[in-house]
This record gives structure tokens, C-alpha cells and sequence, in this order.
């Protein structure tokens, strides 16, 4: 680039310079007025004959006037483009060039005068030239215009009010002075070029993190609506997926209680063993795909946790039996305050590993004091957990390395849902453990209550299932006489339905399914049979439901909730504590 093109290239007036420009320039020049009219007082005193002084102060009011009102125009209606912009700069620097002469010509006049005269016109002159660089350094072309065309005018008319040796000193210095305020406006504005440039830099990468943050946040969102939409598909679908499972457990244990040859016994078994595998993997999914759509809210009540934790032991005395362990459970007449439904899902996930991955081991259950809170612990002689295992073993799908886990089936998310389950009421757990000597679960915080009294059974049989006399209904063909055939076999009297039965059956107890199809649901069933029979039948429904509104409709009307596929165990359990009026505490390993 030639000397002449950076020349022009320095002079040129980008849009930024011409909005700094005129932004400064309307108060600029109303001060600038406000110096024409104090000089042209001093210079009618010297001059009271002369026409001069007013002629000159006129036309500076009328050049100030003009670019003052041109400032507040480009100020008020800014121009469309750049090079509308650029024709205002060229109309700037033609009136300062001639505000600039105006100055250097009166200078002349004041010259004609005393020396004060014309001393108090420089003062004024020089103080409108520094005024000039402050406002105008960001268009050099009107700043030098402004310097050069009147400051080397005051010098010479110096020269011209005395000739001899102090006039050429005079003029020396005020032109001296000329070029240190060029100076000035050089550094000035560099300085403003390079403020302007970081800032289109900072601006720059602003917009461009900005921007990435945008797309980061669109993508999280898109993520977590992923996940929630897995969730809630989960959620939705768990009736139909379970209820498939929940039939072949049914059928299967019916088949373990005919005279079967060993070869069929053992398919039989296997078969169960397959449902139950499959359950407990479909119900952790469903029950961590809970958690994550805010399915799931607490119920505290007062709860008997001695009773709590034998109940939970009953229910795994099969498991416990083909895994070869010896479980106890430490009596206690402890009662907490706690839904005893999610914490009966947190013991049950934490007695199910122990029996699933310490084999042959002695499992213990039982309950510490620690401070005003009790705490739940389930402790066995196990292989124990390695330390790197430790810090992770909450964590989803997490599995730990030991050759017990690896041969076991599982996803990883047992404890991770007793974690979560423990923070939705507030309870703490931990896990301590020693590689060869076992491993040691603790449910911390809760909270002791006063014992509740017990409800008195309504009656007495020799077996709590024989002649119970059981209103089944169900909308599933194969399930209903899957569980017909299970009830009959354990003893009970069966009233089976696929929709609410139209009069009084004499019955002991309600076994229903949730979904029922036009017949409405579990909930209106058994409002109906408790209607035609007249009193507070026991109940129970069957779901694989878990949407939040049909859970808190549940647990508002005080139906206790098993989750399909129910093992027939479970509803077993839950039938004998209906039957001896203990009914309300759901034993399913993953209902809550």
C-alpha cells in the first residue's frame, strides 16, 4: 500500500467514528457559541466603531448553530447506510474548515488592537482548538482542518501585531502548540481504533460463545426431553409390558402345584425363574423411569419396622433358600415415621443383593439407634465389595467387578434407586464394606414415632386363606384364569369377573386389576362391590400403572398397590394380611 492510499485510508470516516463524532458534537458547539459571543464582547470593547467584531461573531454563531443542528440530526434520524453516513462527514469538516478560517481571519482583526486584546483572543482561540481535538479526534480530517487552518493564523497575525524579535516567538510557539494538539489527536484516536477493535473482538467472541451456549442449552434441553420422553413412555407402557410377565408367573405357579415328573418340574421352575428374572430387570427400568418424571411421592405414616423387616424377610425366604443364606432379622418394637411402601422397596433391593451376591452368607436385619434417629442396617458375610468399587456403586447401570456380580444377572440400578427413594424422604444411605469379610447397608434418619394400636381381625381361620371368598376381576382373559386357578389351589373361594359384578357376592376380600377397559377402573370396581355388599370389603388392586395421578389416586382412597408381574408369593402375603385384617402394606420388591 502506497504512502498517498494509507493516507487516504487513515482520513476516511468508517460508521463508528461519524456516530462518536456527532454523538459529542451537539453540546460541543453550544459551548463553542457560548465562546464566540464572551470573545466578540472583548473585541466590540477594543473595536466600538469597527462592524467587524459583530460581522465575524455572526457568521461563527450561524457556523456553530449549523453544525450543532446537524449533530442532533444524525443523532435523531441516523442515516441508512455508510455512505449517507460519510456525506454528513464531509459536511462536518467543510463548516469546521470554515469555522477554522473564521477563527485564523479574526485573529487579524484583534491584531489591530492592544496586545491584551489580542492575548485574551489566543487564550480563546486555543482553548477552542484543544476543545477541538477532545471532540473532533475521531474524524482527523475536520480535527486538522479545524487545528491548521486557524492556529497558524493566530501565529502570524502575532507576527503582524509586532514584527520583531517577540512576535517570531509568539509564533513559534503557538505553532509549536498546533502540532503537539496533532500529536494528540493522533494518539487519541489510535487509542479509540484499538478500543473500537477489542471490542469487535470481545463482541465477536461473545456472540460466539453465546451462541455455543445456545446450541449447548437446545441440545441439554433436547436431551433431557429425550430422557423424559423415554420416561414417560415407560411410564405409560408398564401395564402392557408387564402384564404378559405377570400372567406367566401366574400359569407357573400353578403348574408347581400339580403332580409334575421331575423333567417337567424342573422346566416349570426354570420357566418361573425366567418371568422372575425378567420382572426384576422391567421393574427396575420402570421404576428408575419413575424417579425421573417425578413419579413418585411420598406417603409417611407411622410404621412398625420390626414387623416391617420380618414381612420383607417372609417374602424372601425362597429366594433365600436357593441362594443357600441364613437370614435373621433382629427383633425390635421400634415405629417410624416413613411411606412404608418406598421403604419397603429400599430394604427389599438391599436384602435382594445381599442374597444375590453373597451366596452361602449370613445376612442379618436390624435397627441401630443414632442419636434421635434409628437407622435400618442389613449387614452378611459376604465376599464384600472392592474400595475402587465403592465411590461408584450408587451410580445408574453401575456394576461392580467382583466375579458374584459378573455371574449375576442385573442393570445396575438397585442401589441407585435406594439412594433416590432415601433422598425423596430424607434418609441417608451408606455402604461399608471389607473384601473377604461382608458388607454392611445402612438406612439412616428416620424418625421415631409412638407405637399405633393394632387393628383387630374381623376373623379367625385355620389357614387365613381357606374358604376366603375372592372377587377377582380383570379384563385379561389369560390372566384372570390364571389367577382363579392360583386361588382355588391355595385354598380360596373365587367369584371371577371381567367387570364389576352386578350383585352381592358375600365376599371376604377384592382382587382387582387396574385397567379394566369400558368397565371403567380397579378403583370404581371396587367402590361398586363394597356398595352391593355393604360394607368396607378388603382390597387390593393389580397394576403395572405409574403414572403420578394414578398412584396418588391410590393412595388417596387407601387400596394397597401390587405391581405387576406379581409374584405369587406376594399376593399370598398380601392376601393372608387382608384376611387377618393386616391388609395396607404392599410387599412388592418394587412397588412404592
Amino acid at each position: 500500500m502506497g504512502a498517498l492510499e494509507r493516507v487516504r485510508v487513515y482520513f476516511r470516516a468508517e460508521r463508528w467514528q461519524l456516530d462518536r463524532l456527532f454523538d459529542l458534537g451537539f453540546q460541543a458547539w453550544l459551548v463553542h457559541i457560548g465562546v464566540v459571543a464572551a470573545t466578540v464582547v472583548v473585541l466590540i470593547r477594543v473595536h466600538p466603531d469597527a462592524a467587524w467584531p459583530l460581522i465575524w461573531g455572526g457568521a461563527m454563531v450561524l457556523l456553530s448553530l449549523s453544525l450543532s443542528l446537524l449533530a442532533r440530526f444524525y443523532v435523531r434520524r441516523p442515516p441508512a447506510d455508510d455512505d449517507a453516513a460519510r456525506r454528513f462527514g464531509v459536511a462536518h469538516t467543510s463548516l469546521t474548515f470554515l469555522v477554522g478560517m473564521a477563527w485564523g481571519l479574526g485573529a487579524f482583526g484583534a491584531a489591530t488592537g492592544d496586545f491584551e486584546s489580542l492575548l485574551i483572543y489566543s487564550l480563546a482561540l486555543g482553548g477552542t482548538a484543544l476543545g477541538a481535538v477532545s471532540s473532533q479526534h475521531v474524524l482527523p480530517r475536520s480535527c486538522f482542518v479545524s487545528l491548521w487552518t486557524s492556529v497558524p493564523l493566530l501565529g502570524a497575525a502575532h507576527l503582524f501585531h509586532d514584527p520583531a524579535y517577540f512576535g517570531v516567538v509568539v509564533m513559534a510557539m503557538v505553532l509549536l502548540y498546533a502540532a503537539i494538539l496533532s500529536i494528540l489527536a493522533v494518539r487519541m484516536l489510535r487509542f479509540m481504533r484499538m478500543n473500537v477493535t477489542l471490542t469487535r473482538s470481545l463482541d465477536a467472541r461473545l456472540a460466539e460463545l453465546t451462541q455455543m451456549a445456545n446450541e449447548l442449552e437446545q441440545a441439554r434441553a433436547e436431551a433431557v426431553e429425550a430422557n423424559l420422553s423415554k420416561s414417560r413412555f415407560l411410564a405409560h407402557a408398564s401395564h402392557d409390558l408387564r402384564q404378559p410377565i405377570h400372567a406367566i408367573g401366574l400359569f407357573a405357579a400353578c403348574l408347581r402345584d400339580l403332580d409334575l415328573g421331575p423333567e417337567a418340574a424342573q422346566l416349570v421352575g426354570s420357566v418361573d425363574g425366567a418371568a422372575r428374572s425378567v420382572s426384576g430387570l422391567l421393574g427396575s427400568l420402570l421404576d428408575i423411569s419413575r424417579l425421573d418424571v417425578g413419579g413418585i411421592v411420598p406417603q409417611p405414616e407411622p410404621v412398625a419396622l420390626g414387623e416391617l423387616l420380618r414381612g420383607i424377610v417372609r417374602q424372601n425366604a425362597e429366594l433365600a433358600a436357593e441362594s443357600g443364606c441364613e437370614v435373621r432379622v433382629v427383633s425390635s418394637s421400634h415405629w417410624v415415621e416413613a411411606d412404608p411402601a418406598l421403604l419397603s422397596s429400599m430394604v427389599q433391593n438391599l436384602l435382594s443383593n445381599a442374597l444375590k451376591y453373597a451366596p452361602g452368607a449370613r445376612v442379618v436385619l436390624g435397627i441401630r439407634r443414632a442419636g434421635e434417629t434409628l437407622a435400618v442396617e442389613i449387614a452378611d458375610t459376604g465376599p464384600g465389595i472392592p474400595e475402587a468399587d465403592l465411590a461408584r456403586i450408587f451410580d445408574e447401570f453401575y456394576r461392580a467387578g467382583t466375579p458374584a456380580v459378573r455371574a449375576s444377572e442385573g442393570l445396575g440400578l438397585g442401589l441407585a434407586i435406594v439412594r433416590r427413594l432415601g433422598a425423596l424422604m430424607s434418609l441417608d444411605v451408606s455402604i461399608a464394606s471389607v473384601p473377604g469379610r461382608g458388607t454392611r447397608l445402612r438406612i439412616s434418619g428416620l424418625r421415631p414415632v409412638a407405637p399405633v394400636a393394632a387393628t383387630v381381625s374381623r376373623a379367625r381361620r385355620q389357614h387365613p386363606l381357606t374358604g376366603l371368598t375372592v372377587c377377582l376381576i380383570d379384563d385379561d382373559a389369560a390372566v384372570l384364569s390364571a389367577s382363579t386357578m392360583l386361588l382355588r389351589r391355595w385354598g380360596c373361594e373365587v367369584a371371577a369377573f371381567s367387570h364389576p359384578p352386578a350383585s352381592p357376592l358375600g365376599c371376604d376380600a377384592i382382587v382387582s386389576d387396574f385397567d379394566l377397559g369400558p368397565a371403567g377402573d380397579g378403583l370404581d370396581a371396587i367402590a361398586s362391590v363394597r356398595a352391593l355388599e355393604g360394607w368396607e370389603v378388603p382390597a387390593v388392586i393389580l397394576s403395572g400403572r405409574s403414572e403420578p395421578e394414578t398412584l396418588t389416586r391410590l393412595a388417596q382412597a387407601g387400596v394397597p398397590l401390587l405391581r405387576k408381574p406379581v409374584h405369587p408369593a406376594e399376593l399370598r402375603a398380601m392376601l393372608t394380611g387382608l384376611a387377618l385384617g393386616a391388609g395396607g402394606v404392599a410387599l412388592d420388591e418394587t412397588a412404592f
